[in-house]
């Protein structure tokens, strides 16, 4: 039993066969090493030798340009290796230069802890003094002040950078040091959040400029169309770029399966889903189901357990759910589990996505299109790491655009990533980064170099607004409330809304999934047991629920009200009128259905 096995019966039991659109082969890749231009130090030569690794080519034209000074930008597949091409020559230039000190960036804590084992295994055996550490909410307050002071790599997120530069004083001698800045997963920097975050590196770049650094940068990306682009826009240095992916490949079977094969179906997307993530379970394929949401995450785990408690129980507890809101303990404890092999299913939303280290799996199930290519050929690369087969499942909803890429498979495959976008132009960002590189250092004309042209009518204006305050030094930041308070890197509510059984704390959420999920009544689900929500404290952020098993779910009935408060700018594409402008919305929440198990 395996993937051969489940391969045949996708194409000949009945009841796949007509839920199967398409299967694409995607052949096998042999390895493709390279040799680097000057041997590495003994030390970390030992350490490749003692993994038994060999370098792929674009590990080595990585780590041979790193050591030219050269910004570079890494835009390969998942598992390819690109985290081990910017550590060794990170690693050499701390070995090197007993003062140098690197930051690295992720855009969130999972991926942060990930990395701190990765590094901290590496200094082990090389015995080099590096020192990394964590730095970021989580931090407690008392182990703060010597990380500042002992660290040389500094791994944390752009939330935590946005508060620590203001107090880059503290900082000064990490900051006069600053070597390499690493931003993985740059990918995920686009729109407004990725808008926010280059104008966040601008401001880093003028504070280590300020104390006399100019260090590289170092950006690590899924594919896209444009990254060369957005490198650039991210963080405004040139790069160059390194896409050839020298990593093996095992051969890889990507299905389309259309549960709505004749516009009607005859199970829901939801209990397709979960047929298909017992029956790879059952052929001992270890496989990880993404799922559109935090609920349905947890609903195909709770099934599949109940469907297996009966015919193999021994599974049963071999199946999880992963989702934002678990508590970091309970995160890294599946995780462990899934990379160790005890776990054979995870049912996740996208918070699976990004590179956190779970090993390799045999198979995916993508529950409905993740809405960009990018996601999907994410998703997908967590299947069949370091040359194994595996089976990867694209399971459609009955929306159009599903349904599209189910009748068109090959509109998909040959279809380029998305480009990441970043605009540099929005006004209300460029003002609200000003005020806060006014309140971490005085701003002078000689700030062009970071935030264009447009900026004396900016400081006149926020003079005007007495935001800032002109001094002999330059404009200063002169608000009542803290700038970084004041400016936000995106919409996301930073309350967090504490869930309480019998005194304990269960997880965690922001208001928005509040609202929608845990008002009086509502059946909270976590880890396949039921919790009734008893009481939800809007003052004091706590959600009080009781575990009581019932056989049903709830779901939030919502108004959305849209007003156009103000048009920009309108014109006609055919006989359709196409208007810019600005829009209020507003969401109520009025009441909840309870639904009994599909």
């Amino acid at each position: 039993m395996g993937l051969g096995e489940v391969i045949n019966l996708l194409e000949e039991e009945p009841k796949h066969k007509k839920c199967l659109a398409h299967i694409q082969v995607i052949p096998p890749q042999k390895p493709i090493y390279g040799e680097l231009k000057k041997s590495l130090p003994e030390n970390l030569e030992n350490y490749l030798l003692k993994k038994k690794i060999r370098l792929y080519t674009h590990q080595c034209k990585a780590i041979d340009a790193i050591r030219e000074g050269k910004n570079i930008i890494i835009s390969t597949p998942t598992g390819s290796g690109k985290t081990l091409a910017f550590n060794l020559p990170i690693l050499e230039r701390l070995y090197i230069d007993k003062s140098a000190t690197a930051l690295y960036l992720y855009p969130t804590k999972a991926l942060s802890n990930d990395q701190l084992k990765v590094l901290k295994s590496m200094v082990s055996e090389t015995r080099i003094k590096a020192k990394p550490e964590v730095y970021d909410g989580d931090t407690p307050s008392g182990k703060r002040p010597g990380i500042r002071e002992s660290a040389r790599i500094i791994i944390s997120n752009p939330y935590e950078l946005h508060q620590i530069l203001p107090w880059h004083y503290r900082w000064q001698k990490f900051f006069s040091n600053l070597k390499f800045v690493v931003i993985d997963e740059a990918h995920r920097y686009r729109g407004v959040f990725g808008s926010n975050v280059a104008f966040l590196i601008r401001r880093l770049r003028r504070i280590s400029s300020f104390y006399g650094s100019n260090p590289q940068f170092i950006l690590s990306s899924a594919t896209l169309a444009n990254p060369l682009e957005l490198g650039e826009k991210l963080t405004g240095v040139k790069f160059e770029l390194i896409t050839e992916d020298g990593s093996p490949k095992g051969k890889k079977y990507f299905v389309f399966y259309n549960p709505y094969f004749d516009g009607v179906g005859e199970l829901s997307t939801h209990q397709e889903t979960k047929n298909l993530f017992l029956l790879f379970i059952k052929n001992d394929l270890q496989t990880l189901c993404f799922t559109v949401s935090r609920r349905m995450a947890e609903l195909i785990a709770l099934w599949s357990k109940d469907e297996l408690r009966d015919l193999k129980p021994h599974l049963a507890e071999r199946i999880a759910a992963y989702r934002a809101g678990y508590l970091p303990q309970e995160r890294r404890e599946i995780e462990n589990k899934l990379k160790k092999g005890y776990l054979r299913g995870v049912t996740s939303t996208n918070a699976l996505e990004l590179g956190v280290d779970i090993g390799s799996l045999d198979g995916v199930i993508i529950s409905g299109y993740p809405g960009t290519v990018i996601s999907t050929w994410q998703q997908a690369g967590r299947a069949g790491r370091g040359g194994e087969e595996s089976i990867v499942v694209l399971v459609a909803f009955q929306n159009p655009l599903d349904q599209y890429f189910m009748n068109h498979p090959s509109v998909f495959f040959d279809r380029p990533h998305e480009y990441g976008v970043v605009d540099l132009s929005n006004p209300y960002l460029i003002s609200g980064h000003l005020l806060c590189a006014a309140s971490e250092l005085p701003v002078t004309w000689d700030d062009r170099t970071y935030f264009r042209d447009h900026l004396e009518s900016f400081l006149e204006s926020l003079e005007n607004q007495k935001l800032l305050r002109k001094t002999p030094d330059g404009w200063v930041y002169s608000g009542k409330a803290r700038a970084t308070e004041v400016v936000k890197l995106d919409n996301i509510s930073s309350e967090v809304f504490r869930v309480v059984c019998d005194g304990e704390l269960l997880e965690t959420m922001d208001r928005t999934q509040a609202y929608r999920e845990a008002h009086k009544g509502a059946v909270l689900l976590h880890q396949g047991e039921t919790y009734i929500v008893e009481d939800l404290d809007l003052e004091n952020c706590i959600i009080q629920v009781k575990k009581k098993d019932v056989d049903y779910f709830t779901e939030a009935m919502k108004i959305i009200d849209i007003k156009i408060t103000r048009e920009l700018e309108k014109k006609m594409l055919g006989d359709f009128i196409i208007s810019l402008g600005d829009v209020t919305v507003s969401e109520q929440y009025v009441g909840y259905k309870v639904v009994k198990y599909d």
